[in-house]
């Protein structure tokens, strides 16, 4: 059986969550300089015989998209403003459940602070230099704050995944009856 305006449905909902989750990606800043999740951030729709499938592929950022969208509660214990973020994400600093280390997490810092185009400012609130000293003065401050408050969630997928699958259930719904007709059409006049 073909699926020609099954895929086509499929395609049409695909393009639309990666539209939209890239406009989140940006409304809410979630960019670098190498911009990996912005440009891996991509659909698939493969078929055989017998069935079509619509995947979301992530590349590089296979390894952390799903925090990006999800966010990750803090560990708590810190003194002084903020809010707690992630509040309802399924991941948390501290709960032992991830593979990362401390370590790990510092130079993923230290890389960010490097890809990102933002400034240093020092004690007095003056601009200062991007050497390593400060850089990881600055990853040490900027680790602290997420482990113990967390990261902001962005659904950047799963928002603009439930909403499509809502709007274009029906159209794919449609589009595979149409298929199925045009199959059995061709299968009963040969």
């Amino acid at each position: 059986m073909q699926f020609k305006n099954t895929i086509q449905a499929m395609q049409k909902m695909g393009n639309n969550v990666v539209r939209e989750g890239r406009s989140i990606l940006k409304r809410k800043k979630k960019q670098t300089k190498q911009n990996t999740l912005y440009k891996d951030f991509d659909y698939l729709v493969t078929s055989d015989k017998s069935s079509v499938v619509l995947e979301f592929e992530f590349g590089r950022a296979n390894d952390y998209w799903a925090f990006v969208d999800e966010g990750v509660r803090g560990a708590g214990g810190y003194k002084g403003s903020g809010k707690m973020r992630g509040g309802k994400s399924p991941f948390r600093f501290g709960s032992g459940k991830g593979k990362g280390n401390w370590g790990e997490f510092k130079s993923s810092i230290i890389d960010w602070i490097k890809n990102k185009p933002i400034k240093l400012r020092g004690a007095k609130g003056k601009f200062i230099e991007k050497n390593a000293q400060n850089i990881k003065s600055v990853a040490y401050l900027i680790q602290r704050a997420i482990y113990q408050r967390g990261l902001q969630r962005t659904q950047f997928f799963s928002k603009p995944f439930t909403d499509e699958l809502k709007k274009e259930t029906d159209k794919i719904v449609k589009a595979f009856a149409d298929d199925l007709e045009l199959a059995i059409e061709q299968t009963l006049e040969e």
